[in-house]
């Protein structure tokens, strides 16, 4: 009876524990369209021209240092710059 006890209490620990984790993973970061324009400048310089939402991905358009524009594209839920 006392093992039981024992058991129990370590498992009802293990899974409180854990409980913050999986609400973290549930519940999704979305970063502002200003974050996401600031990422792209602090990796590529030059000036933000447009910053446009696209379900779950940020597309941030810029002019480079050098005078080129590009286009590049920014997680929402991350904040991590995606491939082009």
């Amino acid at each position: 009876m006392i093992l039981r006890a024992i058991l129990l209490t370590l498992l009802l620990s293990v899974c409180a524990l854990n409980a913050p984790n999986v609400m973290a993973a549930q519940s999704p970061v979305n970063i502002s369209s200003q974050q996401a324009a600031k990422i792209v400048q602090s990796h590529f310089g030059g000036k933000i021209l447009k910053v446009q939402r696209i379900n779950n991905i940020y597309k941030v358009k810029i002019v480079k240092p050098n005078g080129q524009v590009t286009s590049k594209k920014v997680n929402a839920s991350t904040g991590q710059i995606v491939a082009n």
